[in-house]
């Protein structure tokens, strides 16, 4: 708990990174991106310089502005060339689906609309980090001693060239990035600019086009960080604020006006005092259904002005199931900020998959990530590939006010999970009476793709027959799983912050 500010991040170095920016009397988003840059040096594998970020700025009096950091395809792709060359589906990992890497614009122009403080300072201990090592942690240990990474270094060597082996790693090593920090360096020196044209450009670009990337420096000039009104509804009483599409904050939005369009009653077997797995399930392949048809560069499709009225989402039907299939993109890293003079932020960033791309810029410390993954190599009208527009993005930041501001700055990474995870903590905030961290704490599902429901151990029992009988096959995960996310939160009420920090994953929570 703290008075003044409080940051809470995907791991307890990028949470001290931001509190310092605080207590040497930066706002929230010079904390914001401060924390955003020692996270990309504190867990390389799920965000980094190459990657994409979606964030929420809010000011004092609740005025919300989304963030789209996110970068569009190449505009020389083509799904007509692609198949001439014998690639009929997007390809997972390679050089295909590496789209323009916003993160670098995001932190850098979100600091000159919102910040106080310069680059260079703000960077400092990112810098830091990269040079000295960060120590792994528990999860990442299990991370480079396990199965996923020992997969990837054998299809894509420079990984282990630049990350270290798989397997044999121990609590503490430390992991050093001297390349990335000399990249860090360039951009404190020289501006966020340089990434996209200049010097540094052209080098770390040459080394992803020697991979058969296909961004050019045209691409990378073009490239400019958006920032727009949120996307926001009126959900008891409140306003919640997600980022408008290409993001899939439109999910949350949905599956929270359902909530109070279509009410389902908790279980009449007593078993959870909030949530009916089964009526969850529906609501949730409505509310997809609704992202998937609209959650898309917004050049290719308009919102209808009634899509989340009341209206209409009593009228949806709930038997709607999502035309996206594919999964993935479960790593990514988030944090919260709120500052002394109430203005917050909700920031996501991510390398998509665990290390994206896996194509690596080795002499700079970059691993592109896979954005264009979920596009698909055909026509259709919102996931086809398209040269030159930003694709499907998951990245999920939320934020809820009232007439007093910001109530609650919250994030998660878990790629279809995140706007899952985010209804669920927030009614069991809202609405069962849950403190924030016993509402990040509390057992989840998460549905994916198929008839496969994932249920934490710590999910009632009583769950499985009425799932099964209804034709989902249930898969029990282990009690804290990291594929229910790992939920970063903070609570304002009556002036008094509170931070919730998911044990799911690393995220740890500190007060100025």
């Amino acid at each position: 708990m703290g008075e003044r500010g409080m940051v809470v991040a995907g791991h307890p170095r990028a949470s001290e990174a931001g509190v310092a920016m605080l207590r040497k009397g930066g706002n929230a988003m010079d904390a914001a991106v401060a924390a955003a840059a020692t996270l990309a040096i504190a867990i390389p594998f799920m965000n980094g310089l190459g990657g994409d970020a979606i964030a929420l700025h809010a000011g004092p009096n609740g005025d919300v502005t989304a963030i789209n950091g996110s970068g569009p395809s190449p505009r020389s792709i083509s799904v007509a060339a692609l198949r001439k060359r014998g690639i009929i589906s997007m390809p997972r990992r390679g050089p295909i689906p590496v789209t323009v890497p916003g993160v670098v614009a995001a932190w850098g122009e979100a600091l000159e609309k919102f910040g106080s403080r310069s680059l260079m300072e703000v960077l400092e201990p990112a810098i830091a980090l990269a040079e000295e090592g960060v120590g792994l942690d528990v999860s990442a240990v299990d991370f480079f001693n396990g199965d996923e990474y020992a997969e990837l270094v054998g299809e894509f060597p420079a990984l282990e060239a630049k990350f270290g082996k798989a397997g044999g790693r121990r609590l503490g090593e430390r992991l050093k990035q001297p390349e990335a920090a000399d990249t860090m360096r360039v951009l404190a020196r020289q501006g966020w600019q340089s990434f996209y044209s200049g010097n540094l450009a052209r080098q770390w670009l040459a080394e992803a086009q020697h991979q058969e990337v296909q961004i050019d420096l045209e691409d990378l000039a073009a490239h400019a960080t958006s920032f727009e009104g949120a996307l926001s509804m009126t959900w008891r009483g409140r306003r919640v604020h997600v980022a408008p599409p290409n993001s899939q904050g439109l999910a949350l939005l949905a599956m929270l006006g359902l909530s109070e369009a279509q009410p389902a009653p908790a279980p009449s077997d007593g078993s959870d005092p909030l949530i009916d797995p089964v009526s969850y399930l529906a609501r949730k392949k409505a509310a997809f259904g609704i992202r998937d048809s609209y959650c898309s560069d917004p050049r290719r499709i308009a919102l209808p002005q009634d899509l989340l009225s009341p209206d209409r989402l009593k009228t949806l039907a709930l038997e709607a199931a999502p035309a996206i299939s594919l999964s993935g993109g479960g790593d990514t890293s988030t944090l919260v900020v709120v500052d002394a003079a109430g203005h917050a932020v909700s920031w996501v960033q991510s390398l998509f998959e665990t290390f994206g791309s896996c194509v690596v810029c080795p002499s700079h410390g970059i691993v592109l990530h896979n954005r264009a993954m979920l596009e698909s190599l055909d026509d259709n009208p919102l996931r086809g590939l398209r040269g030159g527009f930003r694709p499907f993005h998951t990245l999920c930041p939320a934020l809820v006010t009232s007439d007093e501001g910001v109530e609650l700055a919250i994030a998660t990474p878990g790629d279809h999970g995140q706007p899952q995870s985010l209804f669920q903590v927030i009614r069991r905030h809202f609405e069962q009476g849950l403190d924030i961290q016993a509402a990040i704490e509390w057992p989840r599902l998460r549905h994916d793709q198929g008839r496969t429901v994932m249920l934490e151990a710590r999910c009632p029992p009583d769950w499985d027959i009425p799932l099964t009988d209804a034709g989902f096959v249930v898969k029990r995960l282990e009690s804290w799983s990291r594929m229910m996310g790992g939920v970063n939160a903070i609570r304002k009420c009556e002036g008094l912050l509170m931070g919730g920090a998911d044990p799911r994953r690393s995220s740890y929570a500190i007060a100025e």
